[in-house]
């Protein structure tokens, strides 16, 4: 599992003017306010159940608006995500007191009992059933009763509903329901559709989730026992999504998935699905979120040194440590020398290409030595940034029993050496482009014109001057004039 940061390829950004606001707050139909902590797939998920509101009549309106439904999709890699978790739940009740409340997601999964304690909840929905969201909030008989919806974990048998994401969802007829449903949970390497991923009827760029779940059971994630062991979602289903999302304009779309260099269904793997993306006429650009260093495809290497193929010269491939001996205690699948040689492989391979990983400190019996073969490894290799995270100790993981706990002090010192490290490797791959034309896939546009994309190999470029015309969902070549701290301020060039 990729450990990937709340700002790690953050979505789309949108702005709302005063008139679609009131569109989206009409009083007729009734609000609802969707909240996102996590990784990109819970983002990509969240986009899901406002496109399945939207088709069951409510008006889906900004997260700091205003709603009698709230939707918290949690995290709960860290303990510092479950605090996050209860805060939120707490503004959220504060904001509307008279609101339905509804928890759904990892945190969800792992701890329903307690989310139900938190005043103002109504309805908490493990990772399986929170796509069915929209009919379980049927069911709510009174404010003061708590429905919790929570799949059993190891069990063989589930299916998932399909959502569509252009029609209205079929009348469906419900069991009767006790207060507590549980459901089994799919068993390893079993295959299921998944509900789309689309986040906004004006993104550029979009999820495309293709897998679910995690078999590699790493010592300290909790993710597996979250979300599931490791199934896949039905090629010819991913096919009709992603043709949809091109056709809505999606320009750049991003494969999206717990641990997506694992996936096979059939005879079709992550090559196939890449493959089949390159061949979407209006598509730009394919981009893999995040994928485990022993499952990268060599072919990939090929795809994104060939100009003419729309993979991007971009991979995030998770470290969590430099030290052998901490590898072996988290159950990692690869020694430091292992994954040096997969950096550099990849690095001498494609051109331009832009290299993130994750980085775990604080891991049990982590000395300074141990800390400082990751500190020694991180300066060495061709890096462009990587993502810092203190060992968050999750009860039912073997690292939640291991001895020599190191202390929350030391965890914030390695972290702040790390993110220093990190933010001076990020200059220095952005001072390489300086100069440079590029093309930049345009995204975003603040109200006094300011506007701002991404480059291929994932380099943010601002515009250095406002500009009069709407350039969102455009990829257009820019010169790269000058480094302002984590982006570049590029400029348009006359003639």
């Amino acid at each position: 599992m990729s450990l990937l940061s709340e700002t790690a390829l953050p979505p789309d950004s949108e702005t709302f003017t005063t008139d679609e606001l009131n569109e989206v707050q009409e009083p007729a139909k009734k609000r609802v306010s969707l909240h996102t902590l996590g990784c990109r797939l819970n983002q990509s998920e969240t986009g899901v159940l406002a496109r399945s509101f939207e088709q069951q009549g409510y008006a889906v309106v900004p997260d700091y608006a205003r709603a009698e439904v709230y939707v918290l999709n949690t995290c709960t890699v860290t303990e510092h995500s479950d605090a996050k978790n209860r805060q939120i739940i707490r503004k959220l009740h504060r904001q509307n007191p008279e609101a339905i409340i509804a928890v759904v997601g990892c945190y969800a999964q792992i701890d329903p009992e307690a989310i139900a304690k938190i005043e103002g909840v109504s309805l908490v929905i493990g990772s399986e059933e929170k796509m069915r969201i929209t009919d379980y909030l049927a069911q709510i008989d009174s404010q003061n009763t708590v429905l919790i919806v929570r799949p059993k974990i190891n069990k063989t048998t589930f299916t998932a509903p399909v959502i569509p994401h252009s029609s209205a969802l079929s009348a469906q007829k419900l069991r009767k329901q006790t207060k507590t449903i549980e459901r089994d949970v799919v068993p390893a390497n079993s295959t299921l559709q998944f509900s789309g991923t689309t986040t906004s009827h004006q993104s550029t760029r979009t999820s495309l989730k293709i897998q679910d779940g995690c078999d590699f059971m790493c010592a300290f994630c909790i993710i597996p026992f979250a979300r599931g062991r490791s199934r896949y979602r039905e090629f010819s289903n991913l096919q009709e999504e992603a043709r949809m999302l091109v056709q809505e304009g999606i320009r750049e779309i991003v494969i999206t998935g717990v641990n997506v260099g694992t996936y096979k269904t059939g005879k079709r793997t992550l090559v196939d699905v890449v493959d089949f993306l390159n061949t979407l006429p209006g598509l730009s650009r394919i981009r893999i979120s995040s994928i485990e260093p022993t499952t990268v495809p060599e072919l990939l290497f090929q795809y994104m040194s060939d100009a003419q193929h729309k993979l991007v010269p971009f991979f995030h491939l998770p470290l969590q440590s430099g030290s052998d001996i901490i590898l072996q205690k988290m159950k990692r699948r690869y020694s430091a020398a292992e994954y040096t040689d997969e950096i550099w492989r990849a690095f001498e391979s494609v051109p331009d290409l832009c290299i993130g990983t994750d980085v775990m400190v604080g891991f049990p019996e982590e000395s300074e030595t141990e800390f400082k073969s990751t500190l020694k490894l991180l300066k060495k290799l061709p890096l462009a940034y990587f993502h810092v995270f203190p060992f968050s100790a999750r009860n039912g993981t073997p690292a939640f029993k291991m001895k020599e706990q190191v202390p929350p002090t030391v965890k914030q010192q390695r972290g702040e050496k790390l993110r220093l490290l990190s933010t001076k490797k990020r200059r220095v791959f952005h001072q390489k482009f300086l100069g440079q034309s590029r093309e930049v896939l345009w995204e975003s546009m603040k109200p006094d014109g300011t506007i701002s994309g991404y480059t291929d190999n994932y380099i943010r470029v601002v515009l250095n001057e406002l500009y009069n015309s709407d350039l969102r969902n455009q990829l257009l070549p820019v010169r790269l004039k000058e480094l302002k701290g984590q982006t570049i301020l590029g400029k348009f060039e006359s003639g």
